[in-house]
């Protein structure tokens, strides 16, 4: 895929499209499939939250006809990231978690960037990132999803540190 075609991808108003108004962050080792649609496109987004680390929750936003291939994906949990060298920000850097991955033509999502970061925009504080409501808020807004204030959220919040 092109660059011109992820950044509009990624960039594109979303809707949701649930049969309620609910969102359900997944329970520990379950998975969420949220699908959404811009004005010419659907989208799946992943809530996952599988895996052996109790904290482990990723979010990711993939194009439903390119499924295979996330455009966004948010890890908190998990290795240090090493991105590929390359023309681009943090190139040959390793990236600790959390980081999102986004999309870039001739890499796919193998780029890794600190949520902090001017490139990421994703800036979630200390306090935020124990929330998953507001991690998962603030990755919707992210995705450029314009109905989100008609959900609200569900979770059974786990009480732990990264």
């Amino acid at each position: 895929m092109q660059q011109p075609e992820i950044d509009n991808l990624i960039n594109s108003l979303k809707r949701l499209l649930l049969d309620t108004t609910l969102i359900n962050i997944p329970d520990f080792n379950n998975k969420e499939l949220i699908e959404a649609k811009s004005h010419s496109d659907y989208f799946y987004i992943d809530l996952n939250k599988q895996g052996r680390r109790l904290k482990r929750y990723t979010l990711q936003l993939r194009a439903k006809r390119k499924k295979e291939l996330p455009l966004l994906r948010l890890d908190l949990v998990g290795p240090d990231h090493p991105n590929p060298p390359g023309n681009f920000p943090f190139a040959g850097e390793k990236i600790p978690c959390p980081h999102i991955h986004i999309a870039k033509e001739g890499y796919g999502d193998k780029i890794a960037y600190p949520l902090n970061s001017e490139t990421a925009g994703l800036y979630l504080t200390e306090e935020e990132l124990e929330d998953f409501i507001q991690v998962t808020k603030k990755f919707l807004d992210k995705c450029n999803v314009g109905n989100l204030s008609t959900y609200s959220f569900n979770t059974q919040q786990e009480q732990f540190n990264i």
